[in-house]
């Protein structure tokens, strides 16, 4: 299967900075699938989804700034959720540019799968509407979420690492940080209040993303992990208030993220195909 990686060049106050990424599998689709992965993973992350969706569509994933194979940032208080936004303006101008090759009466169409924080970003990128955006995938996110599930969401992997995150010292994190393959600034930094600076409200239960949910046009598919403690059924019911385009894929053996089985991906592609 085809795979090529590249380079983004993102410009930044006093010079520029290089995110990498994978521009995967059948390129004469007019379907582009955008993986955005979650806060501290890689685009490795979506390997699998590649390798079932790859044959039949085409696939970009990419790091994040401080991840994989991309550009650190100098500071640790510089990692926020709004510059991974602002990224992915650039990335997703180059997933434009990817398509441009096709005839201009071709229904070229990019669609964005986002695991957890990934999703958010996903989310939020989309109400601003953009050029040949086709669906919105989110990967167990919803625009409200628990305190109780907020460390699950900054991990976004599994119990153990978890574990170690909350038992990280200076000792421990470099190991750790180059078993994940991320900045060991990331490891302090994505447990900081000020990391989650998008726009939300702040309830005694949890913090809200309505407002921005309900801005997106876009045709949602939210996989739910059935065991998730990030998208509840009060999370589901507020989505479908504010968003009523949503469909639902739920996984019953599955927690936070879900994976991308077979099973999961093929509903990917139907959804896309269906709108």
């Amino acid at each position: 299967m085809r795979k090529r990686i590249f380079e983004l060049t993102v410009s930044v106050p006093g010079g520029h900075r290089i995110l990498v990424g994978d521009d995967i599998g059948n390129e004469a689709c007019t379907d582009l699938f955008l993986c955005l992965p979650g806060i501290l993973e890689t685009r490795n992350s979506f390997n699998e989804l590649a390798q079932w969706m790859g044959p039949a569509v085409r696939v970009m994933t990419v790091d994040w700034c401080g991840r994989g194979d991309s550009q650190r940032l100098n500071h640790a208080h510089e990692y926020r959720m709004s510059v991974y936004l602002n990224d992915l303006f650039t990335i997703y101008a180059y997933a434009i540019g990817a398509l441009s090759r096709h005839p201009r009466d071709s229904r070229t169409r990019i669609h964005l799968i986002g695991t957890s924080m990934g999703g958010l970003l996903a989310a939020f990128f989309a109400t601003q509407k953009p050029k040949l955006l086709g669906t919105v995938v989110l990967n167990d996110i919803g625009p409200f979420l628990p305190w109780a599930g907020i460390l699950s969401l900054l991990v976004g992997l599994s119990s153990a690492k978890t574990e170690e995150l909350n038992q990280l010292s200076d000792s421990t994190a470099p190991a750790l940080a180059e078993r994940l393959s991320v900045d060991p600034l990331l490891l302090r930094a994505v447990r900081q209040p000020t990391h989650l600076d998008l726009p939300h409200e702040t309830r005694l239960t949890g913090v809200d993303f309505g407002q921005a949910f309900s801005s997106i046009t876009a045709p949602l598919l939210l996989l739910r992990g059935k065991n998730s403690e990030i998208v509840s059924d009060n999370v589901v019911k507020r989505l479908f208030e504010i968003h009523p385009l949503t469909q639902i894929h739920e996984c019953n053996e599955s927690g936070h993220p879900v994976r991308y089985t077979e099973t999961v991906c093929r509903a990917i592609l139907d959804f896309a195909a269906r709108h």
